[in-house]
């Protein structure tokens, strides 16, 4: 049987997805999506034309999956909340999605529908569309970059390691004793006090979309 007409859409999805785990979205090629799946690099493009439409395509799959999660409850704080709480969780499913959602546009079905269902929420408020827009797309892209930051710290942390031999408390203290005490003073009470193992934490992320909301709140409290 001709492998390309055993090969479907689905496929190409669910390995692609199997490539982004192994290797990242850095080193992800439609080559090495095609040996993994077993076909001809040529015939990929039986199925998506290009490397951007399949990231599309990808983006939309989590976009999707955010969708299906997002409940429509309480007010619009609570909403938000909820929205963006469950945005996050649903990237932590997918390998790279933070990635795949800041590199594509929101031009696909699910990918849109996820979008006006954040901005459903401020709908009703004595906002000017152009506020309800920014706001939203404020916290989407707050969203993704707490998880891309998360993503690119882990990477930069193993290859310091891998690099260096050294663990990154060694590296932190190395640095500080290369900078005169009183230039970083606040710096390193703070790293000393364990405050850099908050980054990338439930807490930290609550932190900031608390700002987020209550700035909202103080905005639509000033229309009245």
């Amino acid at each position: 049987m001709n492998k390309k007409l055993a090969v479907t859409e689905a496929r190409v999805l669910e390995a692609s997805w199997e490539l982004l785990t192994q290797d990242g979205i850095e080193k992800f090629s439609m080559r090495k999506l095609a040996k993994l799946i077993g076909i001809q690099a040529p015939s990929i493009y039986w199925y998506f034309k290009s490397k951007q439409l399949l990231f599309q395509a990808l983006a939309n799959h989590v976009a999707k999956d955010v969708l299906l999660a997002m409940e429509p409850q309480g007010d619009w704080k609570e909403q938000l909340h909820h929205y963006a709480v469950t945005m996050r969780n649903h990237l932590k499913k997918y390998p790279c999605s933070a990635q795949l959602l800041m590199q594509t546009l929101p031009l696909e079905s699910d990918y849109l529908q996820m979008i006006d269902q954040f901005l459903q929420a401020l709908e009703p408020l004595s906002l000017t569309d152009k506020e309800k827009f920014n706001y939203i797309i404020c916290i989407i892209n707050y969203v993704l970059c707490h998880e891309l930051d998360e993503y690119e710290r882990q990477q930069v942390e193993n290859e310091l390691e891998d690099e260096n031999q050294q663990s990154l408390e060694e590296w932190a203290l190395r640095a500080f004793e290369q900078v005169p005490p009183e230039k970083v003073s606040i710096i390193r009470r703070m790293y000393t006090n364990g405050l850099f193992g908050e980054v990338g934490t439930d807490e930290m992320f609550e932190a900031g979309l608390d700002i987020f909301l209550s700035g909202i709140e103080q905005r639509i409290a000033a229309n009245l």
